[in-house]
C-alpha cells in the first residue's frame, strides 16, 4: 500500500497498490477431489440430507432453503439415491380383496412379489373354475355318478307312486317348477273347463275330494324328495370337498412354498381357498348352467391391485413430484360410468408419489405445493399419522355411486425434502405448530465458498461438465479465470466464489453463442467479459443524462459543502453504480441536522437513523457540551425516489465539515462508507458497482486520470473490478483509497498542502464562534 503524504500523524488515508486490487486466480490445483460430482456449496446440505435418511424416527424431514434449478434437483436426487443404495430393496404395496370388496386391505410384499401374488391368485381362481366345471360335467367320478343315478331312481320311484295314484283316481299329472299339477280325465283325455262345468255337483265334489287327496300325497312326496335330494347332495358336496382337496393340492403347495417367508400372504390365500370352496359347495345344485353365474361370482370376487410394483427397483426410490396435487401425492380412487351409474372397485385405486417413494425419499417444491389447494394440509396429515389415507376422495362421485370403497390406510416410512425460500420457512415455522414437528431438519444452500483447491477443482469440473453436456466450445485458461472472477464478483469477495449452476450455465451458453456467431474455435476472456459486463439500456440512458448535464455532477476541482457520494441502483435482475451529488449548507441554528429527504418523506428508516448518528459524531468532533449554534441542511441532489441505507454517512459528514469549516471538498474523488458516532468507518455493499459507476461517469465527462474512490478499509477484499477499471488502475490513472475512520476521509478529501487536520478543526471552531456571536 502507498501512503498519501499530508504531514499528519494522527491518521492517514491509504491508496491501494494495483497488486492489492487486481483479481488473481491461480488455475494450479495441488489437491484434486476424485469425486466428480463434488459440490462445495452443498457440502452442509448433503450432510443434513444424509442424517435425515439415516434417522428412522418420524418427523426428520428436510426443509431445504435454496433456489430451485433442474441441475440442483438432479444432484440432490443422485446424492439421496447413493445413500439409499445401502438400504434393502423396497417392498411392493398391494390392495387385496378378501371378505368385503368395499374394504380392500393392505399387503406389503417383498420386492417384486406383488406381481407373483397376482399371478398365483389368478392361477388359483382359474384352477378352481376349471376344477368346478369338471366336477359338474365329468362322469369320471364314479361315486358322484352313483349318487346322482341313485337319486334319480329314488325320484322316479316316488313320482311313479304319485302317477299311479293319479291314474287310479282318473287324473293326469304334470310336473312343473312350482310342483305337481293334477288334471281330471274324461274318456282318457284331459277334461276341458266346459266338460267340468257340465258335470253334476256330486261329480265335481268327487273330483275336488280326489284332488285334495292327491295334493296331500304330493306334498308328502315332495318333502320326501326334498329330504332325499338334500341327503344325496350332501354326499356329493362331501365328494366335491375331497375333489378340491386333491385337485388344488398342487397349487396350494406352490403358493405355500413361494410365500414361505410371508405367512400373512399364505394365510390370505388359504382363506381365499377356504371361502371359494365353501361358497361353491354350499351353492352346488348338480346343474352347472344354473350355478355358473354364482360360481364365477364366488371365485372371481377376489382381486389384487399392485399399487406399487418395485420389481425393477433395486433400491428405495427418490422421486420428485412436480405437481403435488392431492391426487398426485396420495393417490386416487377412480370411477367408471356404466349406463349413468358410477362404479368402482379395488382395481381402480391408483397410488400417488407418497406411496411410490415409500422407504425412500420424496422431493417437493414449496411453491408448487402451496399452489395446490389443501395439498399441504394432507401432506401434514400423512406425515403426522405416517399413513396414506384415501378418505379425502369422498366427493360427489361417491354420492352417485352405489359401490364406494373404504380402503385400509397404508402405513408408510419415507423422508420428504421440501425446497423453498427462507420467507416461506420462517412463516411456516412461526405460524404452523405442526411444521416444526414434521420438518425437524433445516438445510441451507451456501452459495458463497472460500477459494481453495477443492472449490477450484469443483469449478473446473462444473465448467467441463457444462461444456460437455451442452456441446459448448472449449475455454481458454484466461476465460476460465474470467469465469472465476465473475463468480467472485457475485460473491462480493475476491477470496470467495459464488457457486450457482444456473449462473455458470447461463454465462457459458451466452458466451458460446457469441463465439459461434463469430466463427471462433474457443471461448476467450473477452467473450466472457462481453457477457458478464454488458450494459443495460437504463444504464446507457443514465450515462447519457450525465453527459448532457441533465444530471449535474463535478469530477474536477473542489467545492465547499459539496461531495460525490455513491449509490447502487438494483432492478432485481441488474445492478449498477450511480454517483450522487450531496450538498450541505449551514445556517445559524440549534445544532440540528435537517435532512431534506426526510422532510420530504423520501427517507427510509435506516437512512433516518444514520442522520441521527451524524449529529452525534459532529458534536463529538467539536468537543461540544452545548448545542452547536448552527443547523445543517443536507440534500441528495436530483434524487426523487426514497433513499435507504447508511452507506452515504461518511460523505454526509465530510460535506457537513466542509460546509462548517468553509474548506472545499475534492470533486475528483467519490466516497462511500457507513460510520458510527465514534467516527469508525463500517463496510458497505455494492462496492464494485459503486466504483465502476463513478469510473464510467468520469470517462464520459472528462477522463479517468487522477480520479478515484474512497472506500472502507474493511471492503478491500471485496474488490473484483471490471477489466477496464483494472487496466486504468494499472496505468496509474484511477485510484482506490481506503479509510478506517472519518479522520482518514478528512485528510484525503479536504487535503491541502497548506492545511493540516488541526487547521481544519481551527477553521471549524472559528466558524462556530462567528455563529455564536450572531444575534
Amino acid at each position: 500500500m502507498k501512503v498519501i503524504s499530508g504531514g499528519r500523524n494522527s491518521c492517514m488515508s491509504l491508496e491501494l497498490a494495483p497488486k492489492d486490487i487486481l483479481y488473481e486466480f491461480n488455475l494450479d490445483v495441488k489437491i484434486r477431489n476424485n469425486d466428480l460430482e463434488y459440490m462445495p456449496e452443498y457440502e452442509q446440505v448433503y450432510k443434513k440430507i444424509k442424517s435425515a435418511l439415516e434417522i428412522k424416527d418420524s418427523g426428520y424431514n428436510v426443509y431445504l432453503i435454496d433456489d430451485f434449478s433442474q441441475d440442483k434437483l438432479e444432484n440432490i436426487i443422485n446424492f439421496a439415491g447413493k445413500n439409499l443404495a445401502l438400504k434393502e430393496k423396497p417392498m411392493d404395496i398391494c390392495y387385496v380383496v378378501f371378505d368385503d370388496p368395499k374394504r380392500p386391505q393392505v399387503l406389503f410384499l417383498p420386492n417384486g412379489m406383488g406381481s407373483t401374488l397376482k399371478e398365483i391368485l389368478e392361477k388359483l381362481q382359474n384352477t378352481y373354475s376349471e376344477s368346478t366345471f369338471n366336477f359338474y360335467n365329468s362322469s369320471s367320478n364314479k361315486d358322484k355318478e352313483f349318487i346322482i343315478d341313485n337319486m334319480q331312481k329314488k325320484r322316479n320311484v316316488l313320482i311313479g307312486k304319485l302317477e299311479d295314484m293319479s291314474e287310479e283316481y282318473g287324473f293326469e299329472i304334470k310336473i312343473t317348477q312350482g310342483g305337481f299339477v293334477f288334471i281330471p280325465l274324461k274318456e282318457g283325455e284331459a277334461m276341458t273347463e266346459k266338460d267340468y262345468d257340465d258335470l253334476e255337483t256330486e261329480k265335481k265334489d268327487d273330483i275336488l275330494d280326489k284332488v285334495g287327496k292327491l295334493k296331500e300325497n304330493a306334498e308328502e312326496i315332495l318333502e320326501e324328495l326334498k329330504d332325499m335330494e338334500l341327503e344325496e347332495l350332501e354326499k356329493i358336496k362331501e365328494l366335491m370337498g375331497k375333489y378340491f382337496e386333491v385337485n388344488l393340492k398342487e397349487i396350494k403347495e406352490e403358493y405355500t412354498e413361494v410365500f414361505a417367508d410371508n405367512s400373512e400372504v399364505v394365510v390370505y390365500l388359504n382363506n381365499i381357498s377356504t371361502e371359494i370352496e365353501k361358497g361353491i359347495i354350499e351353492n352346488y345344485s348338480i346343474n352347472y348352467d344354473e350355478d355358473e353365474e354364482k360360481i364365477n361370482e364366488i371365485i372371481y370376487r377376489y382381486d389384487v391391485n399392485i399399487m406399487v410394483d418395485n420389481s425393477e427397483n433395486e433400491n428405495p426410490q427418490v422421486l420428485y413430484e412436480e405437481d403435488p396435487s392431492i391426487i398426485n401425492l396420495l393417490g386416487n380412487i377412480e370411477y367408471e360410468n356404466h349406463n349413468n351409474v358410477y362404479t368402482t372397485d379395488v382395481s381402480l385405486i391408483k397410488a400417488g408419489s407418497m406411496l411410490k417413494a415409500n422407504e425412500g425419499c420424496l422431493i417437493l417444491r414449496a411453491n408448487n405445493l402451496f399452489t395446490n389447494s389443501q395439498a399441504y394440509y394432507y401432506l401434514k396429515k400423512t406425515l403426522i399419522s405416517e399413513k396414506v389415507n384415501l378418505d379425502y376422495n369422498r366427493g360427489y362421485l361417491e354420492l352417485l355411486s352405489l359401490s364406494g370403497l373404504k380402503p385400509e390406510p397404508v402405513k408408510i416410512r419415507e423422508k420428504v425434502i421440501l425446497i423453498g425460500d427462507y420467507e416461506t420457512y420462517d412463516a411456516l415455522y412461526n405460524y404452523d405448530e405442526d411444521f416444526k414437528n414434521i420438518f425437524k431438519i433445516r438445510a441451507e444452500y451456501e452459495p458463497v465458498v472460500i477459494i481453495n483447491d477443492n472449490t477450484k477443482w469443483a469449478l473446473l469440473n462444473s465448467i467441463n461438465k457444462t461444456c460437455c453436456k451442452d456441446e459448448l466450445k472449449p475455454l481458454s485458461n484466461e476465460a476460465v479465470k474470467e469465469v472465476a472472477k465473475f463468480l467472485s464478483r457475485k460473491a462480493e469477495n475476491k477470496n470467495k466464489l459464488y457457486f450457482n449452476d444456473v449462473e455458470i450455465s447461463k454465462l457459458l451458453k451466452l458466451s458460446n453463442n457469441k463465439v459461434v456467431n463469430e466463427n471462433k474455435d474457443k471461448i476467450d476472456a473477452e467473450d466472457i467479459r462481453a457477457v458478464a459486463y454488458s450494459e443495460e439500456i437504463v444504464q446507457k440512458e443514465l450515462l447519457e443524462n450525465y453527459k448532457e448535464k441533465r444530471i449535474l455532477i463535478d469530477v474536477n476541482g473542489s467545492k465547499i459543502g459539496q461531495i460525490n457520494g455513491l449509490s447502487v441502483l438494483d432492478t432485481g435482475y441488474f445492478s449498477f453504480g450511480k454517483p450522487i451529488r450531496i450538498t450541505c449548507s449551514c445556517y445559524k441554528g440549534e445544532g440540528n441536522v435537517i435532512d431534506v429527504q426526510k422532510e420530504s418523506n423520501l427517507s427510509g428508516s435506516i437512512h433516518s437513523k444514520s442522520i441521527n448518528i451524524l449529529k452525534g459524531y459532529i458534536n463529538r468532533l467539536t468537543n461540544s457540551y452545548s448545542r452547536l449554534p448552527v443547523d445543517f441542511h443536507l440534500s441528495f441532489e436530483q434524487l426523487y425516489g426514497k433513499i435507504e441505507g447508511d452507506s452515504a454517512s461518511v460523505a454526509e459528514i465530510i460535506c457537513m465539515i466542509s460546509a462548517l469549516s468553509k474548506i472545499p471538498v475534492r470533486q475528483n474523488i467519490a466516497v462511500t462508507g457507513s460510520v458510527n458516532q465514534f467516527g469508525e468507518v463500517q463496510p458497505i455493499g455494492g462496492v464494485n458497482e459503486k466504483i465502476e459507476g463513478f469510473f464510467n461517469i468520469c470517462k464520459v465527462l472528462d477522463s479517468t486520470k487522477d480520479k478515484g474512490v474512497l472506500i472502507p478499509y474493511s471492503n478491500r477484499n471485496d474488490l473484483v473490478l471490471s477489466h477496464i477499471v483494472e487496466e486504468e488502475i494499472k496505468k496509474g490513472n484511477f485510484h482506490i483509497y481506503t479509510m478506517n475512520t472519518v479522520e482518514d476521509a478528512i485528510e484525503l478529501l479536504l487535503q491541502n498542502e497548506k492545511i493540516k487536520l488541526a487547521d481544519v478543526m481551527n477553521a471549524i471552531n472559528k466558524e462556530i464562534k462567528k455563529y455564536s456571536s450572531k444575534r
